[in-house]
């Protein structure tokens, strides 16, 4: 389940804005998901977001990434010409299925995306079973063609 939250915009004659209204809920993290192999990978966009102001927590199946972005300090003369980036607190809500091994989550950060890798659970891997024989009995010797048949 993703968490959804509901976005205003406010038109600018040159500049599209939109900014979530004061005291609602965080805007919602864009990500892309998928598998690759033995793991299922979340990409989530944070730029300019520090280390420091992103909270990413488990609980049970449910992964809640929790980040702020500041605006950038000015100075008192600087006058805003356009503000398309958005400031403010974000949020993603990912419910993992029971596939995966949240408690062996890992999560880094490079280059503002927030990269989220989850172990799939070694009970949901592909094995192969082993066939056994009947007790007692030892598996037939390979024949060759070109060998001569035993008489």
């Amino acid at each position: 389940m993703f968490m959804r939250t509901t976005v205003t915009s406010q038109v600018n004659p040159t500049v599209r804005q939109d900014r979530p209204e004061s005291g609602s809920q965080p805007v919602p993290i864009p990500a892309d998901a998928w598998r690759d192999g033995d793991r299922y990978v979340v990409a989530l966009d944070l730029p300019g977001v520090p280390a420091e102001a992103i909270d990413v927590e488990v609980a049970g199946r449910q992964v809640t990434v929790r980040a702020e972005r500041r605006p950038t300090k000015r100075t008192q003369a600087a006058r805003t010409e356009a503000g398309e980036r958005r400031h403010g607190a974000f949020a993603r809500r990912i419910e993992l299925p029971d596939t995966l091994d949240a408690g062996r989550l890992k999560a880094r950060l490079h280059d503002g995306v927030l990269t989220l890798t989850v172990p799939v659970a070694g009970a949901a891997k592909p094995r192969k079973i082993t066939i056994q024989g009947a007790e007692g009995t030892r598996p037939r010797p390979r024949q060759d063609a070109a060998a001569p048949a035993a008489a």
